[in-house]
């Protein structure tokens, strides 16, 4: 495991790589939205954008803002509705078990003053392709990525809207070639690259019991489907600052509401609307070597609100919790049994990185080399 010098994180994260001095390109793409980018420029450039867009027919839609309800989809809604006055047409992905706190916040963005469309996906498909894809990729995710990616796309297309505006940009935040952090534009290879879903579309996944004419909800449309209609898919986060504080802050002001403590990580107002996304960042653990909240407290280096030994101490003494509802409720959902989500979730065990001690016991002997312990993560009862 190799980490980078100014965040906490591994190269064995997704996308993640030391570009140069020994610091990864999330942290450098941080350094270039401090000291590099003109972000006057940027929003002007976004102001030019949605005017050329914006629909002279009242009954039109200016866009299509992908939303789940939470804090960066409150945020985008706001302030493309009541700042650049666009008309938006809101698209939501129905997660399974949307919890209360998850269906309040969403009807608080529709008291905005939006539509909103909430898409149901088959559930008989969708507990096969989740089942498929936690056994293969080690993520029930997946296939929610790919529902709200290609939904929102197909959406813009069949309402004629031209626009589709996404919040942050991943490929930005997290650590993404030089290539994307320079473009607004979410296209196909952009899906392919960051959309969380191993590099695969739904053509990849079907078989005898997932016929790809029952995936209609997760396919993408192609770059030629997207031209021919006009649809430019594009990232807030590319045009104006992004800061996961400052964002949660403004949407409180707004009537979101964040979690009594942290669902999974560092912040509370994250991964409040449903049990499987949890899931998705658990498993990170295996896979990777790190959590959630190493993701969050990178992102408070980045920002300056934190150094990289107080990350460090603050994971020595705050030992992650395991998510022992949320693996109950997937596992009720795929009627499978709590044993054999572990067996699975052994199969993903990274063994180039994690090795057993005398006692017998996992541990990741990089991470133990780095910074001198191993954490004391997702212990089963």
């Amino acid at each position: 495991m190799k980490f980078c010098t100014r965040c906490i994180l591994p190269t064995t994260r997704p996308q993640l790589e030391i570009e140069g001095e020994f610091i990864c390109n999330a942290c450098r793409g941080s350094l270039e939205k401090r000291e590099v980018i003109n972000w006057e420029q940027r929003e002007e450039e976004l102001r030019e954008l949605l005017n050329q867009h914006r629909r002279q027919n009242p009954r039109a839609y200016d866009c299509v803002i992908p939303v789940s309800g939470g804090k960066d989809s409150t945020w985008q809604v706001y302030t493309i509705k009541y700042k650049y006055g666009l008309k938006p047409l809101t698209f939501s992905w129905k997660p399974r078990n949307r919890t209360k706190l998850g269906w309040k916040n969403l009807e608080n963005l529709q008291e905005l003053g939006v539509d909103h469309i909430d898409f149901t996906v088959n559930p008989v498909v969708e507990r096969r392709f989740m089942l498929k894809a936690l056994r293969i990729s080690g993520s029930p995710s997946l296939p929610e990525h790919m529902a709200m990616f290609s939904l929102s796309l197909n959406t813009a297309i069949q309402q004629r809207v031209p626009l589709v505006i996404w919040g942050e940009n991943p490929g930005l935040e997290y650590g993404g070639s030089r290539k994307f952090r320079e473009s607004p534009i979410m296209d196909r290879e952009w899906f392919q690259k960051y959309g969380v879903t191993n590099g695969t579309f739904a053509e990849d996944w079907a078989d005898e019991e997932l016929p790809l004419n029952e995936m209609t909800a997760y396919r993408f449309p192609d770059d030629t489907s997207l031209s021919e209609h006009q649809i430019i898919p594009i990232f807030l986060g590319w045009f104006l600052p992004w800061d996961p504080i400052r964002v949660a802050s403004d949407a409180q002001g707004l009537g979101f509401v964040s979690a009594k403590r942290p669902v999974l990580g560092y912040y509370p107002f994250s991964d409040l609307d449903a049990p499987f996304i949890v899931i998705h960042h658990f498993m990170k653990w295996f896979k990777f070597g790190f959590t959630r909240l190493w993701d969050n407290l990178a992102l408070e280096i980045r920002y300056g609100r934190m150094s990289r030994d107080e990350a460090i101490n603050y994971i020595r003494t705050n030992p992650e919790p395991l998510p022992q509802s949320q693996i109950k409720s997937l596992c009720q959902y795929l009627s499978l049994r709590e044993d054999d989500f572990w067996k699975i979730v052994e199969t993903h065990r990274n063994l180039q990185i994690w090795d057993k001690d005398a006692k017998g016991r996992w541990t990741l002997p990089g991470m133990i080399e780095e910074f001198g312990f191993m954490p004391q993560n997702y212990t089963q009862n």
